[in-house]
């Protein structure tokens, strides 16, 4: 049974060791860690040794915010890197290849965390060269990721905060371990306190938005990668180093398309995850529609609203414009 909250029923408690109010659905499933929402399967102590993770210099991390397109950029991280050829995977889904860093290994302990293996400790065995691949926000991340002059090269992708909030919404709904929101109102009030599990996204993405003309840093919009992939997918091999023929960004661009992504058991993970017993009833996946403008459906007028002020208040001046449909 999953753990669930609504407006009218919600308990808040003030004992859980939070330093603000959450829904108990979220005391249930989450901790606080330095001011920020954290699920319990990344715990502390994977906090911690995130931070003190050792950057290699050919490492290469693709660096997000929940729901902004994460595992369509491994898609084609991994296909550049294999010159198009998704055999070269091994038949090994996306996800078992980027060791999420601030995770315990949930794939092969679905049901009890406290017993799973830290990605982190899979990655810092890796060889190199490394893809790695967090959500945390910059003063979390190791040491030498956090400043103005990143120690390796970071692939950062940004999506429009309103989608963003409805797919993680629903995400929340479908993966056992994060706090099931029984409604978008109870959500979407957390998400615009900055209080969603893993932080706040203005937090997240503008760091990386300040960061974006430095060598090491390439900042791509996913709404401009659903509108312009072929070029996306030449941005991405130009910065890993990788001159591929037109042919093989057409192959790249065809097999990281949403809907072959969805049908193939290497790029789809849901497979991996223990799911919800609600996201089982409605066959819910997590690859779930991967449009841009899906908001339209969710936001009341009331929430738009309250939503443009916060976000004209904290990307003024910064030059940040996203699409939203």
């Amino acid at each position: 049974m999953e753990s669930s909250c609504d407006t009218e029923k919600c308990i808040w408690n003030e004992t859980t060791g939070f330093s603000f109010e959450v829904p108990e659905c979220v005391a249930a499933t989450c901790y606080e860690y330095r001011g920020t929402v954290m699920p319990n399967f990344m715990p502390i102590g994977c906090r911690q040794a995130l931070e003190k993770f050792e950057v290699r210099h050919d490492d290469i991390f693709i660096i997000t915010y929940p729901k902004s397109g994460t595992t369509w950029m491994q898609q084609i991280m991994l296909l550049v890197k294999f010159d198009g050829d998704i055999a070269e995977q091994g038949g090994k889904n996306v996800m078992e290849i980027f060791p999420f860093l601030e995770m315990v290994d949930i794939f092969s302990s679905p049901d009890n965390f406290e017993e799973a293996t830290p990605l982190i400790l899979t990655a810092r065995d890796m060889p190199s060269p490394r893809m790695l691949k967090s959500h945390a926000p910059t003063r979390l991340l190791p040491v030498d990721l956090r400043g103005d002059e990143p120690k390796s090269k970071v692939i950062y992708v940004a999506r429009n905060p309103k989608d963003v909030a409805v797919s993680y919404f629903h995400f929340c709904r479908f993966l056992r371990g994060l706090p099931f929101y029984e409604t978008w109102d109870l959500f979407f009030e957390e998400f615009l306190a900055g209080r969603a599990p893993q932080g706040n996204w203005f937090e997240n993405v503008l760091p990386w938005w300040r960061r974006r003309n430095h060598p090491n840093v390439l900042f791509l919009k996913y709404e401009d990668m659903k509108k312009d992939p072929h070029r996306a997918v030449k941005q991405v091999a130009r910065f890993m180093e990788k001159s591929l023929p037109d042919d093989v960004i057409d192959r790249i661009v065809e097999a990281s398309r949403f809907d072959r992504m969805k049908r193939n058991i290497q790029s789809n993970p849901d497979s991996l995850f223990g799911i919800t017993d609600t996201a089982k009833k409605e066959g819910a996946s997590f690859m779930r529609k991967g449009a841009v403008g899906d908001w339209k459906h969710y936001f009341t007028v009331d929430q738009d609203r309250r939503f443009n002020e916060l976000y004209a208040k904290k990307l003024a001046g910064t030059g940040l414009v996203f699409e939203f449909e």
